[in-house]
């Protein structure tokens, strides 16, 4: 599988754990991956070692003009079973060694890679979440059952849908990018 970026629970957390969305305005772990961070095995075994948090990128692209999110909904094609089906407002995934081993900084490398592979624009994890602003028309990837721009009023009502199921790191982030549209 490779070797993906983590940093140990203890050095990350310094005793304020938290569970949810942390704003930067309120702790900004960026110096703290940026000087702690080491690359290990993605084996099962890390996938469920709480004592290190695998990090992971999680940009939302909006159009701050139209006051829109891009969404879209995760693939059954998918390599994370848990996730198929599950509406998503992030574009992100694990930082490989193979390729940021050599920039200055892995996570906002990775960030920028996700977003042009994807777009073409818990207890394990720890979701390091942008927002990506955007006036361009933005196509989903192959891997992605659709994906378009939604207003803040079409978000809420897929939210309250028994249909739907939004995943947990869109919904944790959600009434902060919504605050922002509408700022």
């Amino acid at each position: 599988m490779g070797q993906i970026l983590i940093v140990k629970r203890k050095i990350l957390f310094e005793n304020q754990e938290f569970q949810g969305f942390c704003p930067i305005i309120y702790k900004d772990f960026s110096l703290t991956i940026k000087s702690n961070y080491e690359y290990k095995e993605r084996t099962k075994e890390l996938e469920n070692n709480p004592l290190f948090k695998q990090v992971i990128p999680y940009v939302w692209i909006v159009n701050p003009k139209t006051k829109k999110v891009f969404l879209y909904k995760r693939s059954v094609k998918g390599e994370e079973n848990r996730l198929h089906n599950k509406y998503s407002g992030g574009i992100g995934g694990h930082i490989d060694k193979e390729t940021e081993e050599h920039s200055e900084n892995p996570v906002i490398d990775a960030m920028m890679r996700e977003l042009k592979e994807e777009v073409k624009v818990g207890q394990v994890h720890f979701g390091v979440v942008a927002l990506a602003e955007t006036e361009e028309n933005v196509s989903p990837a192959m891997h992605m059952d659709g994906g378009k721009f939604y207003t803040i009023e079409e978000v809420e009502s897929l939210i309250l849908s028994p249909d739907n199921e939004l995943e947990s790191w869109s919904k944790f982030s959600w009434p902060f990018v919504k605050g922002y549209l509408e700022s």
